[in-house]
């Protein structure tokens, strides 16, 4: 599965990296010499990764002179970069063993879907089509760490189709993980999610049918 990171370009991956060995930010000029190029295309990048929401910037402490901007990585910016969370996973199911039942289980999911399509929803106000909102949130689930596909069904519906499950270890054993997938679809589209396959339950991949309120289900 390609990381979100590996879809930008090299010079884009290399400017991102900067950053992230750089925590209290770079300028344009400092970025054009580590970067060896001109500061044209460090500006070019910088306004494509800034309107992605992965950097962002500041103006610069008063050196005495002319102030200027330093960029930085933002939280999406450093989520970009993988990370291994299989330990918390474990710890996470430890604690759910002992303390949750299913029915809180899924209350809790729920929410957290919730939760999640809360703080993204903004990104897919930006478009005015349903085609572009459904391709915003295509990328949002490839920045979480999902590998997925989108499939038109009719003109009213549509499917997101998942090559794997984000959440394989805990969902094994506690299927009631797919809850937090549906929710956060549901909320995000605001639309009605079918799971009409799923990866734990032996299927190939995770299918997610999407129905718009007020549409008909097939």
């Amino acid at each position: 599965m390609k990381s979100a990171l590996s879809l930008l370009g090299e010079r884009q991956q290399s400017l991102l990296t900067a950053l992230l060995h750089h925590r209290k930010g770079l300028t344009v000029e400092e970025l054009s010499s580590l970067l060896t190029i001109s500061r044209n295309a460090v500006n070019q990048h910088l306004t494509h990764l800034g309107s992605s929401g992965f950097i962002q910037s500041a103006l610069q402490e008063s050196t005495g002179g002319r102030p200027g901007r330093v960029y930085t990585l933002t939280p999406n910016g450093l989520e970009l970069f993988q990370r291994r969370y299989s330990f918390l996973a474990k710890l996470l199911l430890s604690w759910i063993d002992k303390n949750m039942g299913e029915h809180e289980l899924d209350i809790c999911l729920t929410e957290l879907g919730k939760e999640m399509a809360s703080g993204l929803e903004h990104r897919l106000t930006q478009h005015a089509s349903r085609s572009d909102k459904l391709q915003e949130a295509i990328t949002i689930m490839s920045e979480l760490g999902y590998d997925t596909e989108i499939y038109r069904i009719s003109e009213n519906q549509a499917e997101i189709v998942a090559n794997n499950c984000v959440f394989q270890e805990l969902a094994q054993q506690h299927q009631e993980f797919c809850k937090l997938d549906i929710s956060f679809l549901k909320h995000l589209l605001k639309a009605d999610i079918e799971h009409t396959e799923c990866i734990v339950r032996d299927g190939k991949y995770c299918r997610f049918k999407i129905t718009s309120p007020g549409e008909p289900r097939s």
